[in-house]
């Protein structure tokens, strides 16, 4: 089979999956500057064995649960503004 692109360009694309999991496709081929299309770059990265990755998704703060931004955490340590006596 002849393949569309060189072995140093699968392995350049597989070292920017790599460092960037969420990287598009599109971001790729721009950044890489390689004349070959989207598709073939999902290609590589599948035989590279890097699956396809999107964010998740999670639902927004309720008003009951945003008050709790409103709250300095500390690590509960005793702080004395005095100098202790010896």
């Amino acid at each position: 089979m002849i393949s569309n692109t060189t072995i140093r360009m699968d392995r350049r694309i597989a070292r920017m999956a790599k460092s960037q999991p969420m990287i598009s496709s599109g971001v790729i081929k721009d950044s890489l500057k390689l004349p070959v299309s989207t598709v073939t770059i999902r290609r590589r990265l599948c035989e590279a064995k890097f699956s396809a990755r999107s964010p998740r998704k999670v639902p927004l703060l309720k008003k009951k649960r945003r008050k709790w931004r409103n709250i300095l955490w500390t690590d509960e340590s005793k702080i004395s503004q005095t100098t202790p006596k010896h």
